[in-house]
This record gives structure tokens, sequence and C-alpha cells, in this order.
């Protein structure tokens, strides 16, 4: 068999990113320009899609790398809020073994304080549902004086006019009475006065009565 020899044409090799220069050889027809042109783009398509991917892949790389750094860092400061409040609840441990009898000790005046807050939200209540509480503790108050004394009720602005409406209809001119609308005076509560004795009944110095009961402390 005869060796057909290979010809130099056959290895021409084209440019990807220039336009290919004119060949030595002889101009080559219409056909050979068209399969170089067509070549020549899907050479420039296969180099942008192997781009496209390794751009891709670089994304991804950096987003795994970033997140992976990410939460290397938050453990990080996991651990070491974590330590700090182990810490600080060691430091919180060994106060309270130092110092249990204060801490008892608060505890009781902090649980009398509970109640008398619970005390006064409940009375609050009532005064709101029922405005006519205080007259109430008016009327309770002016039984503990003779009828014939003049008795002078101190009651705050919010409760005067309604609290002297419905006591001067019961008593009906019975009691010679004078009325001070009074700022310091929470609601609620009032203050008489006579000759002899003066009642308290404002809410404060009650609940403060119930608290030092509970807590016992001294006055």
């Amino acid at each position: 068999m005869n060796a057909t020899p290979w010809s130099l044409d056959e290895f021409v090799a084209h440019d990807l990113f220039l336009s290919p220069s004119p060949s030595p050889s002889p101009s080559p027809s219409a056909e050979s320009h068209a399969d170089i042109s067509v070549d020549t783009h899907a050479l420039e398509a296969q180099f942008e899609q192997r781009m496209a991917a390794e751009l891709a892949r670089v994304e991804a790389d950096a987003y795994a790398r970033g997140r992976a750094d990410g939460e290397r860092s938050a453990q990080a400061t996991l651990q070491d809020s974590l330590q700090s409040a182990l810490s600080a609840l060691g430091d919180a441990t060994e106060s309270v073994t130092m110092h249990e009898t204060r801490w008892v000790t608060n505890i009781e005046e902090n649980i009398a304080a509970l109640a008398v807050s619970v005390a006064r939200h409940i009375v609050q209540r009532e005064i709101d549902a029922d405005p006519s509480f205080v007259a109430g503790l008016v009327a309770n108050a002016l039984a503990q004086y003779p009828i014939d004394q003049e008795i002078t009720v101190r009651l705050c602005p919010d409760d005067l006019a309604l609290c002297r409406q419905v006591i001067e209809q019961d008593m009906n001119g019975a009691r010679t009475m004078r009325w001070i609308s009074d700022a310091s005076i929470a609601r609620g509560g009032c203050l008489t006065e006579g000759r002899e004795r003066i009642i308290d009944g404002r809410v404060d110095t009650a609940l403060e009565r119930v608290y030092r009961a509970i807590s016992r402390v001294q006055a």
C-alpha cells in the first residue's frame, strides 16, 4: 500500500481571538472561509462556557469559605459568651453562699414588697370598678367620731366630688363637715380629723403597715 503524503494545509492553526491572517497559500474558496468562521465561533462559545463555569466555581468556593469562617467566628463568640455566663454564675453562687443570712433577709423583704404590690393592685382595681368605694371608707371613719363634732375630711381631688355627694346625702345634715381637696392623698384614701383624734385611711399608709407586719420591720 502506498502512503499518501500529508499536506501542510491540513495543520493550519487558527487564532481564537484574532481574525485569521491571510495565508501565504492561494486564497481559499468561500466555503473554506465559512468553515473557518464556524469553527472560530464554536471555539469562542466553548471558551465562554468554560469561563462561566470557572467563575461559578470560584464564587461557590468563596461562599463556602465565607460561611465556614462565619460559623467558626459565631462558635467562638458563643463559647466566649457561655464561658462568661458560667463565670458570672459561679461568682453569684459564691456570693450567695457567703452572704446567706443577708440574702434571706432580703428575700423576706422582697416577698413582703410583692404582697403589698399585689394588694395595691387589688385595691386600685376596686376603686376603678366602684368610684363610690372611698365613700364607704369615709363613712366608716366618720362612725368613729361623736356626732356633734365637726370633722375635716381630706380626699384626693379625683374622689372629692363624688364622695362628698354620697356622704352628705346619707348624713342629711346630721353632721357638720369640712371638705378639703388634698393632692398628696392617693385615690381611694382619706384622712379625717376631729378634735381629739385623726384617722388615717390613706391607702399608702395601710399598705405600709401591712408591709411592716409581713417583713417584721420595726417602724
